[in-house]
C-alpha cells in the first residue's frame, strides 16, 4: 500500500511539474540556419525540398508557428524523407552563408523572396528557388498545418517531377 500511495505522489509531483514549465524551458527542434551551401548539398544528395521561416527576434507570432506547428512536425520524423525545415532570423546581426557561398546578412536573404513580414514561410529548392506560393503570417493554427501540408506536397510533387525529367534527359543523352 506504501508502494502505490508514494508511486501516485511521484506520479502527481512529475505531472505537475511539467504542467508549470515556462516558455523558455520548451526546447525547439527547429534549428536556425546559417550556412545554406551546406544545406543545399544534403538537399540535392536526399531530394528534398526545404520549408524556411523568416522570422524576427521578437515576433509573436514566429514563437506560435514554431512552436504550434513547425517544431511538432521536426519532432514527428514524418517530414523526414519529404523536407528539411529549418529558420532563419532576418534581424540578427551575424552573416550568413546563402545558397551561392556568398557570405551575406540574413536580411538579404529575405529580401531576395521578397519577404518583409515575419513569420513568412518560403520553399525552396536545392538551388534556393521558390517552387511555391509563400505562406505570409499564422492565423488560425488549428486549420494552418493542413493548409501547410499542402504547400508541401506541392513541392515535393515538383521536385520528383523534376527528378524524374533529369533521369529521362539523362537516358536519352546515353542513347544518343
Amino acid at each position: 500500500m506504501k508502494f502505490l500511495i508514494s508511486s501516485l505522489f511521484l506520479l502527481l509531483t512529475l505531472n505537475t511539474t511539467t504542467a508549470f514549465a515556462s516558455d523558455d524551458e520548451i526546447v525547439s527542434a527547429l534549428m536556425e540556419e546559417s550556412n545554406f551551401q551546406q544545406l543545399s548539398k544534403t538537399m540535392k544528395d536526399k531530394s528534398l525540398g526545404l520549408v524556411l521561416m523568416l522570422h524576427a527576434e521578437h515576433c509573436p507570432y514566429c514563437k506560435l508557428m514554431e512552436d504550434e506547428i513547425l517544431s511538432p512536425m521536426v519532432k514527428s520524423g514524418e517530414y523526414d524523407k519529404k523536407i528539411l525545415i529549418r529558420k532563419l532570423q532576418i534581424d540578427e546581426a551575424r552573416d550568413v552563408i546563402d545558397f551561392s557561398g556568398k557570405t551575406v546578412e540574413p536580411s538579404d536573404i529575405s529580401d531576395k523572396y521578397n519577404a518583409y513580414i515575419t513569420p513568412t514561410l518560403v520553399f525552396l529548392d536545392y538551388q534556393g528557388n521558390e517552387r511555391v506560393t509563400q505562406m505570409v503570417g499564422i492565423n488560425t493554427v488549428e486549420m494552418f498545418g493542413g493548409y501547410l501540408d499542402i504547400e508541401i506536397d506541392k513541392l515535393t510533387k515538383e521536385l520528383l517531377a523534376e527528378k524524374q525529367n533529369s533521369k529521362k534527359t539523362a537516358q536519352l543523352d546515353k542513347v544518343k
